[in-house]
């Protein structure tokens, strides 16, 4: 009788097959985010279609000369305040409320001192739009950018981490 060879193990070559599909499976709906604006770094994505709601963190594509130099890229958002919600602007203080709730204060400069815009709105907010933010006092939102479009949200990002 022949010694015990793993290469001839069927078993574990199926379980070794299991294992790396799952693993890429898993790693392809994976995010990491270095930037403080959120107190979480790793998300898993949801690209299931689902429309987001208030409390979701939704991953879509931005850019803005006021953020890395305009460059295009992939950014992650809480949705702070959502489709047929009020949201009202204090512009005398730069604050903002959802149904009555504080969510923000927008800040008057960068941290390089560049002047910031401030996103002014009272009212409900339109079907299809969405406020996003993050949990940084510095994080560059919808205080300054506006609604954010439905239709630009690539995936729901769940924190893991």
């Amino acid at each position: 009788m022949a010694g015990y060879s793993p290469f001839r193990d069927r078993r574990l070559w199926i379980l070794l097959t299991v294992l790396s599909l799952a693993g890429y499976w898993f790693c392809s709906r994976l995010v990491f985010s270095l930037s403080p604006s959120l107190s979480h770094r790793i998300f898993v994505l949801n690209r299931s279609g689902r429309q987001p709601r208030k409390g979701d963190y939704v991953i879509f594509p931005f850019a803005s000369p006021l953020f890395e130099n305009g460059k295009r890229q992939r950014i992650i958002k809480e949705v702070t305040c959502a489709a047929g919600e009020t949201l009202s602007v204090d512009t005398e203080n730069r604050f903002f409320y959802c149904n009555g709730k504080y969510v923000g204060t927008a800040k008057l400069i960068t941290l390089k001192g560049a002047s910031l815009p401030m996103f002014v709105f009272n009212g409900e907010i339109p079907v299809g739009k969405l406020f996003v933010s993050g949990s940084h006092k510095d994080s560059f939102d919808s205080r300054y950018w506006g609604f954010l479009d439905q239709r630009r949200v690539e995936a729901i990002a769940t924190p893991l981490l």
